[in-house]
């Protein structure tokens, strides 16, 4: 730092003619008084006191326990402890947009356990620390002082169950897990995804037979097949192959069909939509068992027949 100059006026008395002005170094403001004060240090000016040693010791030491304090995280608890003494500890929390997310739910994911200052909370950490939580899509939190927290949430969107073996997940619309399902009515009406790869695809799927008023409504289950096509499981239980190509035109097959033959109301386990050139239908057992004994009777009464006319000859 460069010291200032200034032109300082001489004293009139003995001042030779023509310099009446003088240049002088003048040090910093800042700097002036420290100056002074070793000057007067160093000439024996200032007396030091006895304790003096003790103090400054003690002072290096505290400060060094601060330090450590600070680096140990016990300061922080410190302060925690202290300011929720002096009354503001965390004792009320309003939630506002929560369906899925329980208070015990964001009581957790906060800590409020453990801390329950409120000054020392930081809001984003917290925010953050909402957003993990399954169901919360992102978070918004005010501290209202002096002891109460204001929450409002905005849940994720929930699109459909997605089955994969036994495990049973809820999904977004473009197949994002949001978390397990639990067996709750608010999610008993959501579209059944079963398979592979059906969560990412369902969306898509599920509004191309959206479009189909007959078929639609009687669909329990999406099912995705060797991640290549889909069935349909319907409300009796029957299972519609369909093709891996030209799906709209195998639904529009089976929408004249039951609309003519009444077909998915039939005892039948399944319709294979899989060919263009023709369609197979798979009976259930007890249609199996009924169609067995009918051809059986039928069988026999043919045989009673033909005996009787081989006795009239």
């Amino acid at each position: 730092m460069y010291a200032l100059r200034a032109k300082l006026k001489s004293s009139r008395r003995g001042a030779p003619n023509g310099s009446n002005r003088e240049e002088a170094r003048v040090l910093p403001k800042l700097l002036r008084r420290p100056v002074r004060f070793f000057s007067r240090l160093l000439s024996g000016d200032v007396v030091i006191p006895k304790n003096a040693e003790g103090i400054g010791c003690a002072a290096i030491i505290g400060a060094a326990i601060l330090y450590g304090s600070i680096l140990g995280g016990q300061f922080g608890s410190a302060v925690e402890t202290l300011t929720a003494k002096l009354g503001f500890a965390v004792s009320e929390i309003e939630i506002a947009g929560n369906t899925h997310t329980t208070a015990r739910d964001v009581y957790d994911a906060l800590g409020l356990a453990e801390r329950r200052s409120l000054i020392s909370m930081d809001a984003t950490e917290a925010r953050q620390a909402l957003t993990q939580l399954p169901w919360v899509g992102s978070a918004r939190i005010a501290k209202v002082y002096p002891d109460k927290l204001d929450i409002e949430i905005e849940e994720r969107d929930a699109f459909a169950v997605w089955q994969q073996g036994e495990a049973l997940t809820v999904v977004e619309q473009d197949g994002s897990v949001i978390g397990g399902y639990a067996a709750d009515v608010r999610l008993a009406a959501l579209p059944l995804l079963v398979g592979k790869g059906a969560a990412a695809l369902g969306s898509d799927f599920i509004d191309d037979v959206a479009s189909f008023a007959d078929i639609a409504p009687r669909v329990r289950a999406y099912i995705r097949v060797g991640t290549r096509r889909w069935n349909l499981r319907l409300d009796n239980g029957m299972t519609i192959q369909l093709p891996e190509k030209g799906v709209d035109e195998a639904l529009q097959r089976l929408t004249i069909m039951q609309a003519d033959l009444g077909v998915m109301d039939r005892d039948l386990a399944g319709i294979d939509l899989r060919f263009e050139d023709r369609t197979v239908f798979a009976l259930t057992e007890n249609a199996r068992n009924s169609r067995d004994a009918f051809v059986k009777a039928r069988t026999k009464a043919a045989k009673e027949i033909r005996k009787a006319r081989g006795s009239r000859i």
